[in-house]
């Protein structure tokens, strides 16, 4: 069995190194336990291309929301001390002061709902995360920002996929165990699991993180800089290798079968608990992903035949997603990890106590780990009529470089001709959102001979904007300025757009900004380009 199943992996090599290709991925590192015995791992391209320095099974990378396993698993440990239920509410875990925006939501969210992607709150990534892997707030931030964000979708229905849950879920490990995040992981975690390569700093990859241009080329990033201290720590924070990524698929398949066996919650040699309540599914998923995959507590619930990457890009790009194990009675878990220059990949099978890990870097045309990690999932099946996913990645690197052309032809037919905007110096100041956090400040730029928006007033988050129509406009780029500032290029085009608002006398005194995908625009309002931070609320107050 284990060597026919090395057979039909052998067999991938020449398409994993086409979907790189295709995809510009420059280094991939896969590895595969089966039978609880690790069968395969292969190594791809380059870690560093100007060094051609290729990657090992060692090469760390920075895995992205494969962190949330980690920061649900540390949780779990929380629980089977007593510390708190999965039921227990976030405001009486945190504080009496705690609270969403929304009364109701305050009185009905639990551990279990900000770790199954069930609040339904903004997901709020714009006013977090900047230009060339820069944080634009701090983790002091983190309650305040989950408190000010309003619902956009209901509460408990389907999966809104949302990193301030796991920013939050952070914050209790810290305050529950009297640990810092990071040192929570690394002593009552990655010790025990020999997980020697493992950490949370940043800047500590091995792989150099790389985007993919128009023209076919790489261009380096700069590293991610979220890390254990950094908002989003516990989300995202967490860099490894495939040698240490399998010895934590193998730990939770060995501790997960326990639970099953035994109906307990946990063993004496495993420190991982609560596994059989993290990882079954919790939250169902919307179309087309339902009714077989639902999130768990860091891990996505798929009973095979079915859809996957439920968590990452690849279904924007592609016009129908392809059925994983068309022949196959299958219950696997799954999450994807997505940085700007990493991609990652894990499915784990209980059943036959196999994983798959896939590790790449790059910000590419599509989600690289993803297609790659299905191909060899269906190999280690023994699929009988696999899926062609050079056709898949074909088709999805295809249509993300349309994507932003796509976006300026709509704009420009959407455009009301013959308009013109008033004196620039109108639009002028600083315009901050409701809790004096975040602020947009437009200035009059002599280089680029008009306005420019810079994000928390930093140069490096400037962006030059063009006058669209009436008091509109547009700070929309290439993708190639976009992807080699390390911006992520799947939003909609109206994230682009900012509408000046005016008072009744025609003054400039806010503007609307759609930077959430699911919500309506939100407005900032506008101080005078002298004013400090701690001034924006009352001229907000003003300028309602």
């Amino acid at each position: 069995m284990a060597a026919q199943a090395l057979k039909r992996l052998n067999g991938l090599r020449d398409t994993i190194t086409e979907i790189c290709s295709i995809s510009g991925t420059p280094g991939l590192s896969y590895g595969v336990l089966h039978e609880d015995q690790v069968l395969q791992t292969e190594n791809f391209g380059y870690a560093d291309i100007e060094a051609q320095i290729p990657p090992n099974s060692e090469t760390r990378y920075a895995i992205g929301s494969l962190t949330k396993a980690f920061t649900a698993a540390a949780v779990g440990r929380l629980v089977e001390d007593g510390k708190f239920t999965w039921n227990s509410l976030v405001r009486d875990v945190m504080s009496e002061d705690f609270h969403f925006s929304d009364p109701g939501l305050t009185q009905k969210v639990s551990i279990l709902d900000i770790l199954s992607h069930r609040m339904g709150i903004q997901r709020s990534n714009q006013l977090w995360y900047g230009n060339d892997n820069l944080l634009l707030l701090d983790k002091a931030d983190v309650i305040p920002h989950v408190q000010y964000l309003s619902p956009v979708q209901q509460y408990n229905t389907t999966v809104h996929y949302n990193n301030w849950g796991y920013a939050l879920a952070g914050q209790l490990v810290e305050k529950e165990s009297g640990e810092g995040w990071g040192s929570y992981i690394q002593e009552h975690l990655l010790l025990p699991l020999q997980m020697n390569s493992t950490d949370c700093k940043a800047g500590s990859e091995d792989a150099k993180p790389y985007t993919f241009l128009d023209n076919h080329t790489f261009h380096t990033l700069t590293p991610p800089t979220v890390q254990d201290g950094s908002i989003m720590d516990a989300s995202q924070g967490i860099r490894s290798s495939v040698n240490d990524m399998l010895k934590w698929c193998r730990a939770l398949i060995k501790a997960y079968t326990h639970e099953q066996e035994t109906g307990q919650t946990g063993s004496a040699d495993s420190p991982l608990k609560q596994l059989s309540r993290m990882m079954c599914g919790i939250t169902p998923f919307a179309k087309p992903f339902g009714p077989r995959s639902s999130y768990g507590m860091g891990w996505v619930q798929a009973q095979l035949p079915t859809i996957l990457g439920a968590v990452g890009c690849n279904p924007g790009f592609v016009k129908r997603m392809p059925i994983v194990g068309k022949d196959k009675d299958l219950k696997i878990f799954y999450h994807q990890g997505s940085m700007a220059g990493y991609t990652t990949s894990v499915f784990l099978i209980p059943s036959t106590q196999s994983a798959i890990v896939v590790l790449t870097n790059s910000l590419s045309l599509n989600d690289t780990a993803d297609w790659v990690g299905q191909a060899i999932l269906e190999a280690l099946l023994d699929v009988e009529e696999p899926n062609d996913y050079v056709e898949y990645a074909t088709e999805s690197a295809s249509a993300h470089l349309a994507k932003f052309p796509a976006m300026w032809k709509s704009l420009e037919a959407q455009k009301i001709p013959g308009t013109i905007p008033k004196q620039l110096d109108a639009y002028e100041g600083k315009y901050y959102n409701t809790i004096g956090n975040f602020y947009i400040d437009i200035v009059r730029s002599q280089q680029l001979g008009g306005l420019q928006l810079a994000f928390q007033g930093l140069t490096s988050q400037a962006w030059r904007l063009e006058h669209y129509h009436h008091d509109q406009f547009l700070w929309l780029m290439s993708r190639n300025e976009a992807v080699s500032r390390a911006r992520f290029p799947y939003s909609p085009e109206k994230l682009y757009k900012l509408d000046f608002q005016t008072d009744d006398d025609g003054e400039v005194n806010s503007v609307l900004w759609a930077h959430d995908a699911d919500g309506p625009p939100e407005r900032f309002y506008k101080v005078p380009p002298e004013a400090s931070r701690q001034d924006a609320g009352a001229h907000r107050l003003q300028a309602v």
